[in-house]
């Protein structure tokens, strides 16, 4: 079912003191006074996870970013942990929470300084190792903040999870993943990676978060903050978001390049990406649509009172069909920081994951179709033998149902097999597993 709404807020003049760039004290302020330390790298079979993937929990900090109204839809269905400075602060958001309807029963507290809101540039990566175990890799964060370049610290004690220390100067914000070993973020990783030469990145990147294929991208919006996350956004594995500008607009060939990229480049799903075109001219006024926050189900989309606002969530509608699309209109957002800037999903550290590539779009005439898929159950409790299928249909009959087996000596892999259809039929399927943790999964996410 596709839901589309808007939460809308009063307009207020925007305070420019605020942009997403380095003050003037910053500027003169070196970055070799971060507080990180290098670790050895993962072991085994690395998986970073992909913002698409299932969340437990997502972060805020306070003072606040985003409405407060934002934190309560969120509070409904998940894990609210703002981050607050001590038990003052904690209580004046519970104030705040409560009058405001907040779910308390769905919030947590991280007491820890902070120096901006900008969680999701400073906040930690999550990763599972060779040994099923969760863990968060830290970088040194690209601005002189001392205090957010130690959250994922912080979160880690927090959770209870390993820590690993990954040398190389980054932000969220400039980087995206797809859970399957592909990654993609501008060329500022470079350009901040002096010391080290672009290989060595992304030798870095392979051994501590598992990214065999980095896309490392011109950026096309040519702002002073180059972070991906302002004109791009994997939105599933096989899926891309990429803003668009008007042909009279001089950055044109290069917003086309950066969708032209991907349309030649294959997924971890082993064809092309299917790449969402959503418009993004930036004039009159700020259109952040990329700017997104995909949270389980739900997909929060930036909007500003734009005659391209309709527009936008009908993108995200026909992208990702099945997900509850929900459009934030807000004051202070801008084409450089908008909700994904400000917010950071928690993974679900005892998720069932399905890893599986689906059988070609198009594909020649079989006596069956074998589907095979790996199950991750990360909590370390069995999945249930009898509660492994493929679920599918050929055109518009109604859906049926093959159990998965366990295949030879690999507990993690399943095979099952789709009966023959007729040549020409179209044949449509997902996957679904659970585990005694009560963890469900489907592949896709939202399933059929």
């Amino acid at each position: 079912m596709l839901v589309y709404s808007f939460v809308s807020f009063s307009q207020v003049k925007k305070d420019w003191r605020k942009l997403h760039y380095l003050s003037k004290e910053e500027m003169n302020t070196p970055l070799d006074n971060r507080d990180f330390t290098p670790t050895p790298p993962p072991e085994g079979f690395i998986r970073n996870v992909a913002e698409f993937d299932q969340m437990q929990a997502v972060l805020v900090r306070y003072p606040f970013g985003i409405p407060i109204a934002v934190i309560k839809e969120m509070a409904e269905y998940i894990k609210v942990i703002t981050i607050v400075a001590n038990s003052s602060e904690k209580q004046t958001v519970i104030n705040q929470y409560t009058s405001n309807g907040v779910n308390l029963d769905n919030c947590d507290f991280l007491i820890a300084p902070t120096n901006t809101y900008w969680v999701r540039d400073y906040g930690p990566w999550f990763v599972f190792d060779g040994n099923m175990e969760p863990g968060i890799v830290d970088f040194p964060y690209n601005r002189p903040r001392p205090s957010d370049d130690n959250i994922p610290v912080k979160v880690a004690e927090y959770l209870g999870i390993n820590l690993f220390g990954m040398d190389v100067t980054h932000t969220g914000g400039n980087y995206m993943c797809d859970g399957m070993g592909k990654a993609a973020s501008t060329d500022l990783v470079v350009e901040e990676n002096g010391s080290i030469s672009e290989q060595e990145i992304r030798n870095r990147m392979e051994d501590y978060l598992g990214i065999e294929d980095y896309f490392i991208m011109d950026d096309p919006l040519q702002e002073y903050i180059e972070h991906i996350d302002c004109w791009g956004k994997f939105l599933a594995p096989d899926k891309v978001l990429i803003g668009q500008v008007p042909e009279s607009d001089w950055r044109y060939e290069d917003f086309e390049a950066a969708a032209n990229f991907f349309k030649t480049h294959n997924s971890s799903y082993g064809e092309p990406y299917k790449v969402y075109r959503v418009y993004t001219p930036g004039s009159p006024t700020d259109t952040p649509y990329t700017n997104s926050l995909i949270l389980n189900n739900k997909v929060f989309v930036p909007t500003t009172g734009s005659q391209w606002d309709d527009e936008a969530i009908e993108t995200y509608q026909e992208a990702m069909p099945g997900y509850e699309i929900i459009g934030i209109e807000y004051w202070d957002w801008m084409n450089t920081d908008a909700l994904h800037c400000r917010t950071k999903g928690v993974a679900d550290l005892n998720q069932l994951y399905i890893w599986h590539v689906p059988i070609a779009s198009t594909t020649g005439y079989r006596d069956s179709y074998e589907v095979s898929a790996n199950l991750y159950n990360y909590s370390g409790q069995p999945v249930y033998q009898d509660s492994v299928f493929i679920i599918y249909k050929i055109n518009n009959d109604d859906y049926d149902t093959v159990l998965m087996q366990q295949s030879g000596l690999n507990q993690k892999h399943y095979v099952g097999y789709i009966p023959a259809a007729v040549p020409g039929d179209t044949v449509r399927y997902y996957l679904f597993a659970a585990d005694e943790s009560g963890h469900r999964a489907t592949h896709p996410y939202i399933g059929k």
